[in-house]
């Protein structure tokens, strides 16, 4: 199981890609599923263990999400 993250935004997704690879944290950038949204292009995978973490990073430097999805 992994999450998967879209974004309103490239720039907001190659933003996050970047403090994830800061914090060590693994990720995947994906096309975005156009079932999810259309607005960005790009969704980043992660795993589920790291979801408090990531969280904890999306709110400290104010990253704009279009949405979180579970996926198996």
């Amino acid at each position: 199981m992994y999450k998967l993250y879209t974004f309103n935004s490239t720039h907001q997704a190659l933003f996050m890609e970047r403090i994830l690879s800061d914090n060590k944290i693994l990720s995947k950038m994906i096309p975005t599923p156009r079932k999810l949204s259309a607005s960005c292009g790009f969704a980043l995978r992660i795993s589920l263990d790291d979801f408090e973490k990531v969280s904890e990073l999306i709110i400290k430097n104010e990253i704009s999400t279009n949405g979180i999805y579970d996926f198996d």
